[in-house]
This record gives structure tokens, C-alpha cells and sequence, in this order.
């Protein structure tokens, strides 16, 4: 799982990257009007946010279970996105970089999905224990 975390980092790191340096290309060509420049940094602060912490949880994926939903929920939520651009929106010489996040996603969703109950059943998450207890007889 921690494997699958750091490359979810490394996912989010590069469509950081991409939106801040090209924002021009990617958005409204030659002319950028200040609100699209605003929401372009946006995003790419949001996905630096994303990368950290789902960096950070690689270390302890147990311990770190809200990390490991937000990386389910991300890519799912941009497997849908990306089939509707692929379907709906783009033109076919303008979707090759809507497929690629496409089988990054689905790839990194199945992974984590398939990861998941291993996490789940390791020992000392982020459940509390008492003393003299382990954590299997904590409710």
C-alpha cells in the first residue's frame, strides 16, 4: 500500500506541475484571463497539498486509513471525469492526456481496492489501546 501511495504522490506532484507551468497550453490558449490563471494556481496548490499527504501516509498506511479513502475517492471521482471528457467533452487530437490520467487512475483504484483489507487487518491502526490489552479486544 505504501507503494501505491507514493505514486498517487507522485500522480498528484506532476498534475501540479503541469497546471503551473502550463497553464497557458492547457487552458484558453494565448489569452488567460486573471480568474483562470487564479483557479490554475488553485488546483495546482490543492494537488501539492494532496501529494504531501499522501507521501506522508506511505510511511504508516495503517495508521493513516483517511489517506488511503481519499486516495479511493480521487481516483475514482477522476476515472469518472475522464471518461466523460474522453466520451463527451474533447475533441480525439485533445484526449490523449485525458486517457493517460485515465489508466493511471483505474489502475491506482483497483491497487488500492485490491490492497485495502491487508491494511485493514494489520494490528495497531489508528485504534486506541488500553493498557494490557491489544488492540484485537478493543471495541
Amino acid at each position: 500500500m505504501g507503494a501505491l501511495l507514493r505514486i498517487a504522490a507522485g500522480v498528484s506532484l506532476a498534475w501540479a506541475v503541469v497546471l503551473l507551468a502550463f497553464k497557458r497550453e492547457l487552458f484558453v490558449g494565448a489569452f488567460m484571463p486573471p480568474l483562470g490563471r487564479a483557479l490554475a494556481n488553485g488546483l495546482a496548490v490543492t494537488q501539492l497539498v494532496l501529494a504531501y499527504v499522501f507521501w506522508y501516509a506511505a510511511a504508516a498506511p495503517a495508521a493513516n486509513r483517511g489517506a488511503i479513502y481519499a486516495v479511493m475517492m480521487l481516483m475514482a471521482l477522476r476515472t469518472g471525469n475522464d471518461l466523460y471528457q474522453l466520451l463527451v467533452l474533447l475533441p480525439p487530437e485533445q484526449a490523449l492526456i485525458s486517457l493517460a490520467d485515465l489508466v493511471v487512475s483505474v489502475g491506482l483504484l483497483v491497487g488500492v481496492l485490491e490492497a485495502l483489507p491487508r491494511v485493514l487487518a494489520q494490528k495497531g491502526g489508528d485504534r486506541p489501546t488500553q493498557e494490557g490489552q491489544s488492540a484485537d479486544r478493543v471495541q
